[in-house]
């Protein structure tokens, strides 16, 4: 009997962070990279470009090119001005980012709905570095969500500092997207991530190469979503994938409003 790739099957997340990998730049263009695998740490391997991730996280590529790359800009009195990023991406040359790279971007999108300055994100993730130095992730170490964020919340600066509501309001958002990051019980290692404005897709960086996948299972929503375009219905997909109908079609909407 066919199985179709990416059937539904308990999710083992029992994988060892650190593989033997080799990193290949194919020679086709900058926005489409190939790229295999590399030595080191499984979650630091650049597999998302700014385009891919802003898409995944819903906020504009801009916004996320500004994070990573930083802005440079001339006034009308023809002043340039220079920020720097307040990500580190781990692939500056080909401008992709990391499993970590993106849930730290995850994190920052908590100020966009407050309209947080971007100054004041970055002198906010200055103090945080300064609380955790030793961590190259600070947003992401587990110290984060207790004493870590008590600290950026306190560095944001009047925009949600003004009043003691303000930064209860920055403290339950900032806690909703946290709670949206899967972490090892015992090591606290990040596992898996939940987009927000989603309820049936996860990111998890051991399974489709970091693809978005429906919760709980190893099946690339992409490949649901290119089985209905090509003509196929839901009924045939979900039977194949041993998914629900609702399954397919919640991650399948999902997926396309990235």
């Amino acid at each position: 009997m066919y199985i179709p790739f990416g059937t539904r099957t308990k999710q083992n997340t029992c994988v060892g962070r650190f593989e033997r990998l080799k990193v290949v730049y194919s020679d086709a263009s900058m926005a489409r990279k190939r790229i295999t695998r590399f030595a080191g740490d499984i979650l630091e391997h650049p597999r998302y470009s700014i385009e891919e991730a802003a898409a995944y996280l819903h906020i504009p590529k801009s916004t996320l090119a500004a994070w990573t790359r930083g802005q440079h800009y001339t006034t009308k009195y023809g002043k340039k001005v220079t920020f720097d990023p307040v990500l580190e991406l781990v692939d500056k040359r080909n401008g992709l980012l990391s499993f970590n790279n993106f849930a730290e971007a995850h994190i920052l999108r908590c100020t966009r709905e407050r309209n947080v300055p971007l100054k004041n994100v970055r002198l906010a993730l200055s103090y945080v570095r300064r609380a955790l130095p030793d961590e190259p992730h600070p947003l992401l170490h587990k110290d984060f969500r207790t004493y870590g964020s008590d600290v950026f919340i306190q560095h944001l600066g009047q925009t949600v500092n003004a009043t003691r509501q303000g930064q209860l309001a920055m403290r339950k958002l900032l806690g909703r997207y946290l709670k949206r990051l899967k972490r090892d019980e015992v090591t606290g290692a990040l596992l898996e991530l939940y987009p927000i404005k989603t309820r049936h897709l996860a990111i998890n960086p051991f399974i489709s190469a970091g693809k978005p996948v429906v919760k709980g299972t190893g099946i690339n929503a992409m490949v649901l979503l290119g089985r209905l375009k090509s003509g196929e219905s839901n009924e045939d997909v979900a039977k194949d994938y041993g998914l629900t109908i609702g399954e397919v079609k919640s991650a399948v909407k999902e997926l396309a409003a990235a």
